[in-house]
């Protein structure tokens, strides 16, 4: 059996849109995972200005 050129190229279209389509997804939920909540920043800013303060005096440093 010959295929329709026409129905190839449809098929093949439709394939690559679902390719991008998951793409999308793929790098829109690495985005995410890298994103850092702002508590998180918050806390960290909060920690190093606190450390920042105590310049030398904090000899002893808590277990991470």
């Amino acid at each position: 059996m010959d295929m329709n050129v026409y129905v190839a190229e449809i098929l093949a279209r439709s394939h690559l849109a679902e390719l991008r389509a998951q793409a999308l997804r793929c790098h829109q939920a690495q985005q995410a995972a890298r994103a850092r909540p702002l508590r998180v920043a918050l806390g960290h800013a909060l920690i190093r200005a606190g450390r920042r303060l105590l310049g030398g005096l904090a000899a002893v440093e808590a277990p991470a």
